[in-house]
């Protein structure tokens, strides 16, 4: 008797743009602001990333996540969430070297302190 074995195809990416490993420290902040939380971005695309916390965190819907070493925030939605680990959409970004934009002075604060 013969045994076949199938093949099966790699399943196919779901994202619109292919993530890219990284480890870069970020911030993401939310609560209009008011909370920030230190984390870490694993993987990013120019749509959106994974991070990964420290510890329970208790945030969902609209946060900004800002990339410290590039000086970007991004406004994003938590699409899922799996213990420390979270996928965030991104909506638009940010350059906060240059924004003269008063709306974003908070996050720039931020970027700048750390």
């Amino acid at each position: 008797m013969s045994w076949m074995i199938e093949k099966s195809e790699p399943s196919p990416e779901r994202r619109p743009a292919r993530r890219r490993r990284v480890l870069l420290p970020g911030m993401i902040v939310f609560g209009n602001g008011t909370f920030t939380c230190d984390c870490n971005i694993r993987s990013l695309s120019a749509t959106g990333a994974r991070i990964s916390v420290a510890g329970q965190h208790h945030f969902g819907g609209r946060v900004f996540l800002i990339n410290i070493r590039e000086g970007l925030a991004y406004d994003a939605q938590v699409i899922w969430s799996k213990d420390t680990d979270i996928g965030l959409k991104f909506n638009a970004m940010i350059a906060l070297s240059t924004t003269t934009d008063p709306g974003f002075s908070r996050l720039k604060k931020l970027w700048l302190a750390k």
